[in-house]
């Protein structure tokens, strides 16, 4: 599932200046609310993203109408779409399509991710439109999932973030029931997790829709598992638990948490399946 990532290379607020810098339509507008702009960045970053105490800018105050409040909030929002020559397109395009990860670090899904998900959304905090620790690679479903959900009934995040969060460790288990050729299998969050982090791992998997994906994936995914298996007994160099030891490593080099390395950790973390996969009938292979 979800991964802690490294922040972005540049500095937010140097960005936030130049895109700043370039504005020739509504200077005063931007003249007004900069200093509050960068004050709210370095806030957001404090935060850790968390909206709690955090309410979006309320843009009535930089302008003199209501009409104009609104238009600016389109404007704040339309940073986020710069021409090629403009800042922040070279930023956003890193983010997007150069961001070298191997798997979904809000869902942990294989595959490059190459959307950009707003943490706190622009549509509710235009002012982070363009906040690069406001902005998280994500695969399309995620970001079709969260939309502009983004906090729970105590005003927190509901969803966890991957530039501030300690997620880079086992967060869920798979739980596999018989029969254990073909299992019925159910999701728990893992007990030895801080009860705070158990809660959020709750809410983010429940927002982003991931059991019902992840149960597609796993039907074709435990077949491999089973072709491992069975390779493993036919050849005899190595042990079934060796051979998905050695798969669960590859797995993990994409993130602790990718889809992958989840299934062949929790393979391996129950003896009764072990057992099977080493000593069961694989009826639908040699």
């Amino acid at each position: 599932m979800v991964a802690k990532i490294p922040r972005p290379e540049e500095d937010c607020i140097d960005v936030l200046n130049l895109v700043l810098g370039e504005r020739v339509k509504f200077r005063k507008f931007y003249g007004r609310i900069a200093p509050d702009l960068s004050a709210r960045y370095v806030l957001y970053d404090d935060q850790k993203g968390c909206p709690s105490g955090m309410p979006p800018l309320v843009l009535r105050d930089y302008v003199d109408s209501d009409a104009e409040a609104t238009a600016r909030k389109k404007s704040l929002i339309g940073l986020y779409d710069p021409e090629e020559d403009k800042y922040p397109y070279n930023e956003l395009e890193k983010l997007r399509k150069k961001n070298k990860l191997l798997a979904c670090p809000v869902c942990g899904e294989p595959g490059r991710p190459r959307t950009l998900d707003h943490c706190l959304p622009k549509t509710t905090y235009p002012e982070f439109a363009i906040n690069l620790l406001n902005l998280v690679p994500a695969c399309d479903w995620c970001q079709g999932e969260k939309l502009a959900d983004y906090k729970n009934a105590a005003g927190s995040r509901s969803f966890i973030h991957p530039y501030f969060d300690d997620v880079n460790r086992p967060l869920y288990t798979i739980i596999l029931e018989q029969p254990y050729l073909t299992p019925v299998i159910s999701l728990e969050v893992r007990k030895d997790l801080p009860l705070e982090l158990q809660v959020l791992v709750a809410s983010h998997l429940e927002g982003i829709d991931f059991w019902e994906r992840f149960k597609e994936y796993f039907e074709s995914s435990y077949q491999s598992i089973i072709r491992i298996a069975s390779l493993a007994r036919t050849g005899g160099q190595v042990t079934v638990t060796k051979a998905i030891q050695s798969a669960y490593l590859l797995a993990a080099d994409k993130g602790i948490n990718c889809w992958d390395a989840v299934l062949y950790r929790s393979i391996l973390d129950d003896d009764d399946v072990l057992d099977f996969l080493e000593n069961g009938k694989l009826s639908d292979f040699p």
